[in-house]
C-alpha cells in the first residue's frame, strides 16, 4: 500500500514564502512513493461553511497511521497543535516544517505549545543558529531544513565588465521592514555622489500602506525601475536574478528565518549585500565570499560596498562566485532522502 503523508498547511493566492516553501516540500514528496494529502488551514477563514468539513480532515489524519506535517504560521500551528492534543498517539508521526526566524521565541511564549511540541517526531528549522537556541531550551528532535529551492536551472555567474554600470536588483516585498526606505537613502547617496553609474531594477509587490512613497520615488528617480511582480511560474528566476551584479536585502523585518529570495540568488550566481538580521550572517558567509553583511547605517554601508565593487571588479566577481559556489548548502536536491525518510 502507497504511504501517505498529510501536509497541513496554508494555499491562498497570491503565495508567500511559507506557502513556496510548502509547495515544493509536497512536490518532492511526489516524486517519492508517498502521496500527498493537502489540508488547507485557511480555507475555513475564507468560506466559513467549511469550518467542520476541514476539521473533519484533521481529525482524519491525526486518527491515521500516516504521517503529518505542519508547515503552518505560529498562530494556525499553536491552535492545530492543541487540537491535535486530544489524539496524543499523533504526535509520534508528526513533523514540523518551521518557518520564519523566530520559532524559538513563539515556543518561549507559550510552555503549554513547548510542552506538545516535545512530543512530536521531529521539528525542522531553518538554520543552525535556530537549532542551537532549541536544544538549550531542552528539545532533542531537531534538525535544519534551511527553505531549500530547486537547484534545476541554476546559472553560472556573469563576469562583471568595467565599462558598464553596476546592475543593481530589490526582488522582495516592497515595504518599510524590508528595508526599502533604506535604499531609498542609498540612492540619493548615489546620485549626490555621482561618481559611480549604475542601474536599479525593483521587483515584488507594493504594500498598500507604502505605494504613495514609493510610486514617488520611483517617479523622480531616473537610474531607478520598477518592474513589477515576476511570475515565476512563466519565466526561470534565476536567469532574471542572473542578469544583475548585486541584490541588496537590508530587511529590518524580525520575522526574517532563510529568506527565499537569499537562496535564489546563490542559484543565479549573483553577490548580495543584506542586513544582520537574525541569522542572515548564517545564510551569507562573509568570510567564505559569499556576499556582505551590514552593521548599523545600512545606506552609508551599501555605497561603501557598491563604491568598493565598482571600483575592483575582480572582488565583485570573486563574491559572485562564493555565492554561487556556496548554492549547495541550500539545495533541495541535497534533502530528498531526508523528506523521504518521513
Amino acid at each position: 500500500m502507497k504511504k501517505k503523508c498529510y501536509v497541513i498547511g496554508v494555499y491562498p493566492p497570491p503565495y508567500g514564502g511559507a506557502t513556496v516553501k510548502c509547495e515544493l516540500f509536497c512536490d518532492t514528496l511526489k516524486d517519492t512513493q508517498i502521496s500527498v494529502e493537502k489540508i488547507d488551514a485557511y480555507e475555513p477563514k475564507r468560506h466559513k461553511n467549511k469550518v467542520f468539513k476541514t476539521l473533519q480532515k484533521y481529525i482524519s489524519a491525526f486518527k491515521s497511521d500516516d504521517t503529518i506535517v505542519y508547515c503552518l504560521d505560529s498562530k494556525r500551528l499553536k491552535i492545530s497543535i492543541m487540537l491535535q492534543s486530544l489524539f496524543p498517539k499523533s504526535y509520534k508521526k508528526t513533523t514540523i516544517l518551521a518557518i520564519g526566524g523566530v520559532f524559538h521565541e513563539t515556543v518561549d511564549e507559550s510552555p503549554l505549545l513547548k510542552k506538545h511540541l516535545k512530543k512530536v517526531d521531529g521539528i525542522w528549522v531553518e538554520t543552525e543558529g535556530m537549532k542551537l537556541k532549541l536544544l538549550e531550551r531542552g528539545f532533542k528532535n531537531i534538525k535544519v531544513f534551511p527553505n531549500p529551492k530547486l537547484e534545476k536551472g541554476w546559472c553560472i555567474p556573469t563576469t562583471s565588465n568595467a565599462e558598464e554600470p553596476l546592475r543593481l536588483l530589490y526582488f522582495s516585498q516592497i515595504s518599510e521592514k524590508k528595508g526599502v526606505e533604506d535604499i531609498i537613502k542609498l540612492v540619493e547617496l548615489l546620485d549626490r555622489d555621482g561618481n559611480i553609474p549604475y542601474q536599479l531594477d525593483f521587483y515584488g509587490h507594493i504594500v498598500t500602506d507604502f505605494k504613495e512613497t514609493f510610486d514617488e520615488f520611483i517617479e523622480k528617480s531616473k537610474k531607478v525601475r520598477y518592474c513589477g511582480v515576476f511570475d515565476s511560474t512563466k519565466s526561470n528566476v534565476y536567469q532574471k536574478i542572473n542578469e544583475y551584479d548585486i541584490l541588496l536585502f537590508p530587511t529590518r523585518w524580525k520575522g526574517e528565518g532563510v529568506p527565499g529570495i537569499l537562496v535564489e540568488a546563490k542559484m543565479a550566481g549573483v553577490a548580495v549585500i543584506a542586513s544582520p538580521m537574525n541569522f542572515n550572517k548564517e545564510i551569507v558567509c562573509e568570510n567564505m565570499n559569499e556576499g556582505f553583511i551590514l552593521e548599523k547605517e545600512y545606506p552609508q554601508e551599501m555605497l561603501n560596498i557598491i563604491e568598493r565593487c565598482y571600483k575592483d571588479r575582480d572582488l565583485l566577481d570573486r563574491m559572485k562566485m562564493g555565492s554561487y559556489q556556496s548554492r549547495k548548502r541550500y539545495a533541495l536536491e541535497e534533502y530528498e532522502d531526508m523528506i523521504e525518510k518521513l
